[in-house]
Parts: C-alpha cells; structure tokens; sequence
C-alpha cells in the first residue's frame, strides 16, 4: 500500500511462503535461530524455558544487548538471534519463517519484462543476497532491474560496517524502518518507480514515513554513503532520501559509469530502446540502407531522451559485421543530478 501511495503503478507483490518450526531447540542462553527471516508478530513466536513459556520480545538490533526481565526471551527476526534472560536447563522455540528467495523467483519468472526493481520488506543478507542474484540473473536474459533492500536492520557502528555487495544490480537503504519496526522499503520504492528516470530520488521525501527507526547523525550519514549505503534522514515533514547511490565500490571501474540508481536506469532504458528497434530490422535485406535506417530509428528514439534531460549527448554506429550480421554500438552520456547548492545570503549588499 505504502508504494501505491507513494506513486507507483502497478505494484507486483507477492507474499513470502511461511513454514513453521515446532520444537527447535534453544538450550543456550544466546543463539541463532536454525531459519531466518522469522515472523516479526512476537505472538507467532514462542519460547519455553525449562517447562515455562517466556514473554517474546521482538527487537531489531543485537538482542543479547537488551535489558530483559524475569520470564523474557528477546528475538531479532531478521537474523535469527534469540537471548533469554538468564541461563536456562533447556529450552525450545516454535517459530514461522519465510522463504523470500522463492517469492523473488516468482517475480522474476512471472513479470521479468515489466518490472524496475525488485525490492524486499527484510534485512537478512541471504534475502538481499537473492534479490541480487535474480536482478542478475534477469539482466542475462535481457530484463533489467535493480534489487532494493535495507543494508541491516541495525547498524551499531557505521565505521565498522561494511557493504558486501561491489554492483549497480543493487542499492542497500539504512535506517530501513520506522519507528514502528515496519519496512520503509516499500514506501521507498514507490517514491523511486514514480519518479522514473526523469528525476533523482535525492533529497526528496516520503509522504508515507515521517518516524524512522532511528536518526543518523551528519557524519555516520557520510560514512554510510562512503560504504555505498543510501542514508535515510528522519524529518517529520516525510523522511528525505539523501543519495541514491548503487552498490558500486570505488574499485570497480568497470560500473563506474553506473553509481547512482539513476544512471542505471537510464543506460537499461536506452539499451532496451536499442534492443526493440533492431529487432524490427532482423530479417531485412542487409544493405547500407537498411543499416542507415536502424542507425536513423536509434537516433530517433534517443532524441527523445536528449529532450528529457536524461541524456546529455550520444553516438551511435551501425557496421557490417559479415554478411548476415551487423553491429550496433551506442553510447550515452547520462545526466548527473543536482548535489549541492552553495547558498550565500549578505545583509546590506542590495545595490
């Protein structure tokens, strides 16, 4: 819903598969859940210690770290990570979790051809990591998207954080929740799909979200941005979008050209152009005309481009390769969004 109003259409969704564990044991006063993501209702999951059932607490960062009472057993779901409140004989847990690698492929195997990107409502790096995985694995079969989701669900010190992805196939968000504990990604993605590549998310606002999890300070904001994390400011006019960043890493020199969502979008959108209009010529006799001709079409449909302010400047050759095949090469210039604004105000100096 949260996408829907923040302007996306249509929203494909689909729901992740739950499968309930009875019994598992946890028998030690901190451990990890043997599956993850887990439900985030503490009332679908239970903990008995030592014959008694414990309170269930739902967090979201290191639940060894919280302050429990007599009787509780803290959980983060989207690791796995349980704590009781002291060390028990024995222990057990009933939990549902949820299989999002088999929700993505769905997306993928059902609507590859239509959708941007493939957002996910759960930090746990399995998740993300599938997200990835499928935006890559559809980029092979000519379907363009960029996976979504949060970097983790907490973040203690953002200087010792590190990104594990090194793509344009993927941007990570932090905070990526309210202060409710639910996802923001969906929000997210609604404001990004709306804004198409015609505008950069930067510095704009969620009308859906003004409560984050937590509030970044300037400098853990910077550090974010420098591991390629896409910082989210808590404002009560709407939560702001700060960068819009990929997950492209300094190093890589072969994706430079592809560090903002933005850019990635726009080189997908032109490759697709590219892709439909030379299909139209397959089976043409290959003559110099016929190659004029696509080299026209191209040029066309990337004047419209021009017109958007999405690209800057382009070329675009057509050559015979042999005598049924033929090559086209296309390169773009893509717009760069507006970053800073260096604003000076002097009192006295109207002339």
């Amino acid at each position: 819903m949260d996408a829907l109003t923040e302007g996306a259409y249509p929203v494909y969704a689909v729901a992740a598969e739950a499968t309930e564990v009875v019994d598992e044991d946890v028998g030690t006063e901190t451990g990890t859940l043997a599956n993850a993501p887990v439900s985030e209702d503490a009332d679908e999951v239970t903990f008995e210690v030592d014959g008694s059932a414990q309170e269930t607490v739902v967090v979201f960062s290191d639940p060894s770290a919280v302050s429990l009472d007599a009787g509780q057993t803290a959980y983060n779901p989207t690791t796995g990570d349980y704590a009781h409140d002291a060390a028990p004989t024995s222990g057990n847990a009933t939990y549902s979790h949820y299989d999002y690698s088999s929700a993505v492929s769905v997306v993928e195997t059902e609507r590859a051809e239509v959708i941007d990107f493939i957002g996910v409502l759960t930090e746990t790096d399995a998740v993300a990591t599938a997200a990835h995985e499928t935006a890559l694995r559809m980029e092979q079969n000519g379907h363009f998207a960029v996976a979504v989701a949060g970097a983790a669900s907490h973040v203690p010190d953002a200087a010792a954080y590190t990104n594990p992805f090194d793509s344009s196939r993927i941007q990570l968000l932090y905070p990526s929740r309210n202060a409710e504990g639910q996802s923001i990604i969906g929000a997210y993605l609604g404001l990004r799909a709306m804004l198409g590549i015609n505008n950069s998310p930067m510095f704009k606002r969620l009308q859906t979200q003004n409560r984050l999890s937590e509030t970044l300070a300037k400098d853990v904001q910077e550090t974010l941005v420098n591991e390629k994390v896409v910082p989210a400011a808590n404002d009560s006019r709407g939560a702001r979008i700060v960068e819009d960043l990929t997950c492209v890493d300094d190093s890589n020199t072969e994706e430079d050209a592809m560090r903002q969502v933005l850019h990635r979008l726009i080189v997908d959108y032109v490759t697709e152009v590219t892709n439909e209009v030379s299909e139209k010529f397959i089976g043409e006799l290959h003559t110099q005309a016929a190659r004029n001709a696509l080299r026209s079409s191209i040029v066309s449909r990337l004047g419209g481009l021009m017109d958007m302010n999405a690209i800057t400047a382009f070329v675009v050759t057509v050559q015979p390769v042999d005598s049924m095949t033929a090559s086209v090469d296309v390169g773009v210039d893509t717009i760069d969004p507006l970053r800073n604004i260096n604003a000076t105000v002097t009192a006295g100096a109207v002339a």
